[in-house]
């Protein structure tokens, strides 16, 4: 048979039918195997993990599909032991069955640190030493001498002890100090603490010679977005050492917003009372009702 005659015959047809068809065949059995090996269409919505404690979430159904790794723990004061501080990826990301999500946890225990020397020391430039040592001021004791013309730190204290410069402490722990002062009823002015973070309001007071009172938390504790929202005793100047109360709460409700209006409204009104000039009349008036 003649080429020309072959390419016109009803065999060629059928052949080249069954080549195409074949491929086509090929084809869809290629996809349908990729989709399987690729798990193509099947994916899971991450969880939010974050403050779950670890132990607790592994074995939960809505971690199932994935695998979690640990890339890290970081020591945080008052934060449970495998409590999950960071997690990659974010929440709400969409990925395969099996995808490994990397969290951080919070440790047991801080790091080994030398303990530094905040003696003779004035109370701000002691405050700072001690933070960026990854420490934090419990309590700060005043007492009074002639000879102390701005607050000096004469003693550092860990659980009632003195301790010495060098000593090894775990990071995080609290260290009171003991500053002289000229008198320990002068008057010192709280400062701008409202829509500080947690860390940050604490590190003011202390550095102002004002200790950190009890805290109210509204929400979950955050420590990015756990802010102060108002606290007592709400006066602009207080006594030297005067325990001043926090209330935080997470910036991103609505209640944040309208404490933190209505605390700053009440400061001003405050302010325009103390700042009012009495007249003489008024006191005498006072005084004989």
């Amino acid at each position: 048979m003649a080429v020309k005659e072959f390419l016109k015959s009803k065999l060629f047809f059928k052949h080249l039918l069954l080549i195409v068809l074949s491929f086509f065949a090929i084809l869809v059995i290629m996809n349908f195997v990729l989709k399987i090996y690729t798990r193509h269409g099947y994916e899971y919505e991450v969880p939010n993990i974050v403050n779950k404690v670890l132990s607790e979430v592994e074995g939960s159904e809505d971690l199932s599909k994935f695998n979690i790794v640990i890339m890290d723990s970081i020591y945080k004061e008052g934060v449970a032991y495998g409590t999950i501080l960071t997690q990659d990826p974010n929440p709400g990301n969409m990925v395969k069955k099996g995808r490994k999500i990397y969290v951080t946890i919070a440790a047991s225990n801080g790091e080994i640190v030398q303990m530094c020397n905040c003696k003779d020391l004035g109370l701000k430039s002691a405050v700072q030493t001690l933070v960026d040592k990854g420490l934090k001021v419990g309590t700060i004791l005043f007492r009074t001498s002639a000879f102390k013309s701005t607050p000096i730190v004469v003693e550092q204290r860990y659980k009632g002890q003195i301790i010495s410069p060098g000593t090894d402490i775990q990071s995080g722990e609290r260290i009171d100090l003991v500053v002289e002062v000229t008198s320990t009823t002068e008057f010192v002015a709280v400062p701008d603490i409202i829509g500080r973070t947690e860390n940050e309001a604490e590190i003011l007071l202390w550095k102002a010679g004002l200790n950190v009172g009890s805290k109210n938390y509204e929400g979950e504790r955050d420590e990015t977005h756990t802010r102060v929202s108002y606290y007592t005793p709400a006066n602009k100047n207080v006594i030297i050492g005067t325990s001043i109360s926090l209330n935080l709460c997470n910036d991103t409700s609505r209640k944040y917003q309208k404490e933190l209006d209505r605390f700053r409204e009440d400061l001003k009104k405050q302010e325009i009372i103390e700042t009012s000039p009495t007249t003489e009349e008024e006191t005498i008036e006072n005084n004989e009702e």
